[in-house]
């Protein structure tokens, strides 16, 4: 009975911490398979599929270099990403620029000291319907390949509650 109570208040714990994350995260929930997608490197022409992250949280993050909240993302993501463990997570970062060469992209991106890959959309292996309400967007997938949920505008990604807000989210 004692194994029971504890047990359930664990549960609750994780419940609340959950709700209180997609609070201060802003997340919109979703619960669906994601979409298969393919996406280019900016840099070398290699590809990256959906399915060679399975296993892994996944950040996946929509961006452009025309888009100011984009620009001032960017470094903190990917000092965000500097702090996970490569074996169970990712931070993939997608340019959806149309009028930019991929070696633009890149260059932009670095100029920003941006050291995580850069991955273009503009070849079509990646649905608009990720983006198309707006940028920046972020989309938190779990391990089996299923979204977490949404978050639409900039995050402050350098902030110590944001951080500890998505461990909550991606579970254990």
């Amino acid at each position: 009975m004692k194994r029971l109570a504890a047990r359930a208040l664990m549960c609750m714990s994780l419940v609340t911490g959950v709700a209180q994350a997609e609070d201060l995260l802003g997340i919109e929930t979703l619960d669906d398979a994601v979409p298969a997608y393919t996406l280019r490197a900016a840099e070398g022409g290699a590809t990256l599929a959906d399915t060679a992250l399975r296993g892994k949280t996944v950040l996946l993050h929509f961006w452009a270099t025309w888009c100011t909240p984009c620009k001032e993302e960017l470094p903190a993501l990917d000092r965000f990403a500097a702090g996970l463990d490569p074996a169970t997570h990712a931070v993939v970062l997608v340019a959806i620029d149309t009028h930019a060469s991929a070696a633009e992209v890149a260059s932009y991106a670095r100029g920003l000291g941006v050291k995580l890959p850069v991955y273009v959309a503009a070849d079509g292996g990646v649905s608009d319907s990720f983006w198309g309400w707006g940028l920046p967007v972020s989309y938190l997938i779990n391990a089996q390949g299923r979204f977490i949920g949404r978050l639409r505008g900039p995050r402050n990604w350098s902030a110590p509650a944001v951080q500890k807000a998505v461990a909550a989210l991606q579970g254990p």
